[in-house]
């Protein structure tokens, strides 16, 4: 390897650790559903989600356990103001905004129209991140103050 192609590997290196460093919405999480308010449906039976940071914002991978079994969601929180698919059992696009440090806000859209808009917020004292959500349901269920509260784990 030649000293420029080791300089660029330490930098892309050292500029990825400083993102992890100053996300504070990664790392593993896990709903709460005694600090929950769940308007929008049956509540699940657990629920983790696990962010991990990747370019251009953090990848997160939803895992649902609910009476119908196991489902995983993975979706991309770029903040480049742009819709992106969503991977796993509830197609949709997902856009994000990064508010400040502490705050992201989220719109879903499917076939075209947003049908539901999220607030995220991470906590000041780093333990807990609280989801809520106002829209429809992909049955045509409206909602409001879906409200999600996870503690990291």
């Amino acid at each position: 390897m030649n000293i420029k192609m080791l300089f660029w590997l330490a930098a892309l290196t050292f500029s990825s650790t400083l993102l992890a460093q100053n996300e504070p919405f990664l790392g593993t999480w896990e709903l709460s559903l005694a600090k929950s308010s769940i308007t929008r449906g049956a509540p699940p039976q657990s629920e983790t989600i696990e962010n991990v940071a990747e370019a251009g914002g953090f990848k997160s991978t939803l895992t649902s356990v609910t009476g119908r079994g196991k489902g995983v969601e993975i979706h991309h929180y770029n903040f480049d103001g742009a819709f992106h698919q969503t991977e796993g059992g509830d197609p949709r696009e997902l856009s994000f905004k990064r508010v400040d440090r502490r705050n992201i806000d989220s719109d879903t859209r499917r076939n075209g129209q947003i049908t539901v808009n999220r607030h995220f917020q991470f906590s000041e004292d780093g333990r807990t991140m609280t989801v809520v959500a106002n829209g429809t349901s992909g049955g045509g269920q409206k909602y409001v103050n879906d409200t999600r509260v996870y503690e990291r784990k």
